[in-house]
């Protein structure tokens, strides 16, 4: 079967690749204030437009803070990018943390290498006096 150009197949535009990061568009606008009721045992459930907008899932970690009366509730992967963020801003430019702690850590294998060394000659000199 051949279109009005003479090649085969549908004369429509292919249909654009799927973007893996493309950003969710989100259900709805998700409310500045919701207005919930505490139950028992002091529970309240999270509207699902405020769960989406901080990314979270049900089952997932949260951390919760007072600051000033107000609780502030966030996402523990958005804990772990803040305080990321806070101490990269005491690293210094071109410093490897992760260098300097194997460093470090080399070192110390070195220093307790050397005392076992120590101790195994110790030990065998006196087994070799007995």
């Amino acid at each position: 079967m051949t279109n009005g150009t003479g090649k085969a197949g549908f004369d429509e535009n292919p249909p654009t690749q799927f973007e893996a990061g493309a950003q969710k568009t989100p259900l709805r606008v998700p409310a500045k204030r919701e207005r919930v009721r505490l139950g028992e045992g002091g529970r309240f459930v999270i509207p699902a437009a405020m769960r989406e907008e901080m990314g979270v899932k049900p089952g997932e970690d949260l951390i919760l803070h007072v600051e000033n009366g107000e609780l502030r509730v966030r996402s523990w992967l958005q804990n772990l990018r803040r305080v990321q963020a806070e101490l990269s801003a005491l690293k210094k430019p071109g410093e490897s943390v992760v260098d300097e702690f194997l460093k470090e850590r080399r070192e110390e294998q070195r220093r307790s290498d050397r005392r076992l060394d120590r101790l195994h000659a110790e030990g065998t000199a006196r087994k070799g006096a007995k």
